[in-house]
């Protein structure tokens, strides 16, 4: 068992539907039982978390995101860009935490905290696109603007199911959106209906990838083609439910493996980066740093 003894819990204040603050002396008398030091800050404004990060990576030997996807996405920018190397431990109270899923973490505090308290870890990769760090997932197409378009009120009440029902909303809106993705010895062309490049089995909760390595210096690519007819919606339909390898054999799906890659962005759609929106026309993404993180 590794000798550590600090730990800083950075928490996003609308954690647990905004009732966080009820939990915060049970996860510090849970943790104070193997840790000497056992600190908790808030991140009150948009990029709270990745600016505590940034500026206490060195002082602690583990940085827990208390919160989502989103929070983890900006605690590990912020520890990252800081040159620091704590590990990084997860207690998974968004709303669809797909990184914490990934690893195993159980979505209950007891048993989260257990976790953090045994120190199982793991190495994750991330990309980095010249500004930031992606943590596990960009995307284009349908249904992606559903994370970055559903209110945070309504995610507080409905939670996963908030973002089913702006789902629903856009039934059969396809859009033909022209994309090229640049690899070192090929170009994908295409009108593609859905895009997304990834380092995570889950993605919306849905469980695509249940054998894709995190630490293999490489994200998925999986990208519909419009193709004739509703075939497109099939394959969507087959992706989330069964999983990747259920379209693998599909006229209409491209499947790749990629580490170094150039995205044009013909369409001028708009992406999302770990569930945030995020607009380019070009882009280069670099899977080039490998984080710690706690596993269950």
């Amino acid at each position: 068992m590794q000798n550590l003894s600090s730990v800083l819990v950075i928490y996003n204040p609308n954690a647990m539907r905004g009732k966080i603050d009820q939990f915060l002396p049970k996860i510090k008398k849970r943790l104070s039982l193997r840790y000497s030091t056992v600190d908790l800050m808030t991140s009150m404004s948009q990029d709270g978390a990745e600016e505590l990060a940034y500026k206490h990576a060195g002082k602690y030997d583990i940085i827990v995101s208390c919160g989502g996807d989103g929070t983890l996405h900006q605690v590990i920018n912020g520890v990252v860009k800081s040159g620091e190397n704590p590990i990084i431990g997860v207690l998974p109270f968004g709303t669809c935490n797909d990184v914490a899923h990934t690893l195993g973490i159980k979505f209950d505090l007891d048993l989260a905290l257990d976790a953090i308290l045994r120190l199982n870890t793991t190495k994750y990769d991330i990309m980095f696109d010249g500004i930031d760090y992606v943590t596990y997932a960009i995307a284009t197409g349908y249904l992606t603007k559903v994370s970055f378009q559903t209110n945070n009120v309504t995610k507080k009440r409905l939670g996963r199911l908030a973002y089913v029902i702006s789902g629903l909303k856009s039934m059969f809106k396809f859009k033909s959106l022209p994309i090229s993705i640049k690899l070192k010895d090929e170009t994908i062309h295409d009108k593609f209906v859905f895009l997304m490049v990834f380092n995570s089995n889950y993605i919306g909760g849905f469980n695509l990838d249940p054998s894709e390595k995190m630490d293999n210096g490489s994200y998925k690519l999986i990208a519909i083609k419009r193709g004739k007819g509703l075939k497109c919606y099939f394959d969507l339909i087959k992706l989330f439910l069964r999983g990747v390898k259920a379209v693998r054999k599909s006229k209409n799906v491209i499947i790749r493996d990629l580490s170094d890659f150039v995205i044009d962005n013909h369409a001028n759609e708009c992406f999302t980066v770990d569930g945030e929106k995020s607009n380019f026309l070009r882009q280069r993404f670099v899977v080039n740093k490998t984080v710690t993180l706690i596993k269950n």
